[in-house]
């Protein structure tokens, strides 16, 4: 290894950590917030449950005929359905400010990293690449519906759990209590922002290399590892593809890390080579 690939190795290590320490403070300041809407959320749940009651009452378990049990989650499935549209707008606020704070990060961390580019020309969350791709994550319906959906199948395993072995409305409702106070408020929360941390300031960091490109400035992006026994062979994979161009898709199908919440690989940037 020369003294010049020894000096880019440290300098791209220094940036993989300075990103990592960014993204967890992203993450740190949002969780809150997520955790906050499970456990708002957690209350309207509870408070449709204690209106069912008598779903749980033996009197109505006699009545039950083989077959009914499904109707009743169906029945259920309503009450969530109304749930979960009551408080999609507060999912998606929670999430949209995550990644704003992430696009502008990540957008500021390669403009600083570069150094090339026009300050006042800045790149802004008025962006219409930024705006599109808003769009598409936490501005999108569909996105948020599909985190509700997540919940509620969690929710209908536990009723339909309840009805069919006929647990009491307290142990359902402390089941309940249980879902959304460790595996929901807590440890999704946790990973939802985690994830969208890193998503978005990833691609801060493209949406910065795009105008970069509108400039006449070619970018290369290389995909980096943790580099321990934990990355996934197909992200090593990736890695030892090397400087490719800008929107190369890499041998795993995907367009750039994270590929999920327990992704930590991140994408490093440079000036494609003058050709001579």
């Amino acid at each position: 290894m020369t003294l010049s690939e020894a000096a880019a190795r440290l300098q791209f290590a220094a940036i993989g950590t300075l990103k990592q320490r960014q993204k967890d403070r992203i993450a740190a300041k949002h969780r809150p917030k997520i955790s906050a809407f499970f456990r708002s959320q957690k209350r309207q749940v509870l408070d449709a449950l204690a209106q069912q009651k008598y779903l749980f009452e033996e009197s109505y378990r006699r009545m039950l005929t083989e077959g009914t049990i499904q109707l009743t989650l169906a029945h259920w499935d309503r009450i969530w359905d109304d749930i979960a549209s009551d408080s999609l707008s507060g999912l998606q606020q929670a999430i949209f400010s995550t990644e704003v704070d992430g696009v502008s990060a990540g957008a500021a961390q390669l403009q600083k990293q570069i150094g090339l580019f026009d300050k006042g020309k800045s790149f802004n969350l008025a962006n219409p690449r930024a705006v599109g791709w808003f769009q598409q994550t936490g501005g999108s319906v569909d996105y948020i519906k599909g985190i509700q959906r997540t919940t509620g199948d969690s929710l209908k395993r536990v009723i339909g759990t309840a009805l069919d072995e006929g647990w009491s409305y307290s142990r359902t409702a402390r089941e309940i209590q249980k879902l959304y106070d460790g595996p929901i408020s807590l440890a999704r929360a946790q990973r939802i922002a985690v994830f969208e941390s890193g998503q978005s300031y990833e691609e801060g960091n493209r949406l910065f290399a795009e105008n970069l490109k509108d400039e006449g400035i070619q970018m290369e992006e290389k995909w980096m590892t943790s580099q321990d026994e934990k990355v996934r062979p197909e992200h090593t994979a990736n890695m030892a593809e090397g400087w490719v161009p800008m929107g190369h898709t890499f041998s795993s199908g995907h367009d750039g890390p994270p590929t999920d919440p327990g992704c930590r690989c991140y994408m490093i940037w440079r000036q494609a080579p003058t050709k001579r």
